[in-house]
């Protein structure tokens, strides 16, 4: 092959190296996108889920019908000893 071939091979794979690698850094760039964007959605969820959580906590403590304290009397064992 001549001098201009060889360039032109040269140069052509290059090229193709080049493009290779941007594609792999697009592919890397989109994945981390993803990751975010999906660590973002969980958070989102976990946070709604807990927010449930603590409005129904709330709502069943303020339906909850308050009682008075009773006071329970028990009587001394029947072998104590009395002094």
């Amino acid at each position: 092959m001549s001098t201009q071939d060889d360039d032109a091979q040269r140069s052509m794979e290059q090229k193709a190296l080049r493009n290779v690698r941007a594609l792999v850094d697009k592919i890397e760039n989109t994945e981390e996108l993803d990751r975010k964007a999906l660590r973002k959605q969980l958070t989102i969820i976990v946070v709604a889920v807990l927010a449930v959580f603590g409005i129904a906590f709330i709502a069943w403590q303020v339906t909850v019908p308050r009682e008075q304290p009773r006071a329970v009397i028990l009587p001394p064992p029947a072998n104590a000893v009395t002094k």
